[in-house]
């Protein structure tokens, strides 16, 4: 009986250290995946940023965007992560971060809030941007 209690015992453990890992590597690929599509939109891979990271259903209306700010000259300079939360249980993530940019042939710098919302998909086991390009003005 004791023997049967110890096994039980740590199949419980295996399990819950197993769910922690899971979570764990969940955080670690949204981490991952928001930095590189934040370091490729400001090294002006638009295009691509949006073709590895934007969900199907939203692909088009962010490459017409992205045409957009090719066609006026926008030119990303830098950008800072300010926050960002990864929900694993609920498969989502927020992100706020702040972009500087310039409108050829102006060289002023602004600066443009750009709150992202993303999406484990389980599917796909990656993380996905639902929200669109910010408007750079």
């Amino acid at each position: 009986m004791i023997r049967l209690l110890r096994l039980g015992f740590l199949l419980t453990v295996c399990l819950t250290m197993t769910a922690c890992v899971t979570d764990m590597g969940i955080r670690e690929e949204f981490e991952k995946s928001m930095r590189a599509y934040n370091r490729m939109l400001r090294w002006q891979e638009v295009e691509n940023a949006g073709m590895t990271y934007i969900v199907k259903e939203q692909r088009d209306d962010f490459m017409r965007s992205a045409e957009s700010l090719k066609r006026r000259g926008v030119t990303l300079a830098d950008f800072r992560i300010l926050t960002f939360e990864c929900l694993p249980d609920k498969k989502s993530g927020d992100v706020v971060a702040e972009f500087d940019y310039y409108l050829l042939p102006s060289n002023r710098i602004k600066t443009v809030t750009y709150r992202q919302e993303w999406v484990y998909q389980d599917l796909l086991k990656s993380w996905k941007l639902k929200s669109g390009l910010p408007p750079f003005e």
